[in-house]
């Protein structure tokens, strides 16, 4: 048979025929057989996501932790409505010190939660894993991020999540093939290092690089099914309306550095909570709603359907293609639910003979 079926005009009931008059075991092929083929394989799901929060327990923290928790339902609203299937969990930065001492158990979490035998932790839900199914679920999380003003003045949020992450107790929190969301909520900047010693110096010698902790993000997730989001004070006028209390802050640097490597969302503890958390849970829902192909579309050909309407191409509320990866990614109103029929139909550039 010559090699004609290539034609981008060719009719879904012509190209039919041809399939049955082709076999790929004597050499013909089908351009719309392979389409066929993928069309039964691309079949969307959403991933999984696990959350973990990050939240600073020091002194200057109370407002903080009172403005999240009274803003939590601007947050999860997204995940509800879409119906996801997530894991919650949170954790203090001073988790950090368990490195230093193993027969600790401050502050790590176990089951994707605050232990509580800690006793600067002043309350706690019991709910040590929070998903979907957890019932009343705005004020197990009030109550647990509320993590009380006791804790360590060394908030060290890097090594912090780290250690939550790698507790063996924890392991009923992180799924392996869920998109891992790191939020952290501080007002100091980080100082992880490889010493127990309070230094709060950029030219500690101990310091860890912030690159390193993408590095063991990109090892212990994968590369990018991850980010880091943060909630900080960025500058001079959010430090000074913050600290009329009494208590002293300080500008991060490290803290949205990371969220830049790690396409995370970098905002403020003196701008509006709900809109904040609004851009976080926005930004997960989007970087975990990403498909793969398995062959190089010819891209013009790619249509995608989403319980049988047709989804634009567009970067604001639609889909778009990486021809860097062969990735679809969805976008703002078109983030399909999780129990969407979506497909996704192309013709192969390639040929597979």
């Amino acid at each position: 048979m010559k090699k004609t079926v290539a034609s981008k005009a060719l009719m879904m009931a012509s190209a039919v025929a041809l399939v049955a008059g082709c076999s790929k075991g004597t050499g013909s092929y089908s351009l719309l057989n392979d389409a066929e083929d993928y069309k039964q394989q691309a079949v969307f799901i959403p991933k999984q996501i696990d959350i973990l929060w990050v939240i600073d327990n020091s002194g200057s923290m109370k407002t903080s932790q009172d403005n999240l928790a009274a803003n939590f339902q601007s947050f999860i609203s997204r995940f509800q409505q879409y119906n996801y299937d997530f894991h919650m969990a949170v954790t203090t930065t001073e988790a950090w010190e368990k490195q230093f001492n193993s027969a600790s158990e401050k502050a790590r979490i176990k089951d994707g939660a605050v232990l509580q035998t800690n006793p600067k932790i002043e309350t706690h839900s019991g709910v040590f894993i929070m998903d979907k199914n957890t019932a009343n679920l705005g004020d197990v999380f009030s109550t647990n991020a509320k993590q009380g003003t006791l804790g360590n003045g060394d908030e060290r949020a890097f090594s912090s999540f780290k250690e939550a992450l790698l507790e063996p107790q924890n392991a009923g929190f992180r799924r392996s093939e869920a998109f891992l969301a790191v939020i952290i909520v501080s007002d100091e900047e980080d100082f992880s290092s490889s010493s127990a010693a309070f230094n709060e110096s950029y030219n500690n010698a101990n310091l860890h690089t912030v690159q390193s902790y993408v590095d063991f993000l990109d090892g212990y997730v994968g590369s990018r099914n991850y980010s880091v989001s943060t909630i900080t004070v960025p500058d001079d006028a959010c430090k000074t309306s913050l600290s009329t209390d009494g208590f002293a802050r300080k500008i991060s640097t490290r803290l949205p550095e990371l969220a830049t490597l790690t396409a995370g969302v970098k905002g403020s503890l003196c701008s509006n909570f709900g809109s904040t958390l609004e851009l976080i849970s926005d930004s997960i829902i989007q970087l975990s709603s990403v498909f793969k192909l398995n062959r190089e579309p010819q891209e013009d050909t790619i249509v995608i359907t989403v319980n049988g309407v047709s989804v634009p191409n567009d970067a604001v509320n639609g889909w778009t293609y990486d021809a860097s990866n062969l990735t679809i990614t969805f976008h703002g109103s078109s983030v399909p639910a999780a129990d969407a029929n979506i497909t996704i139909d192309f013709y192969p550039k390639s040929i597979k003979l």
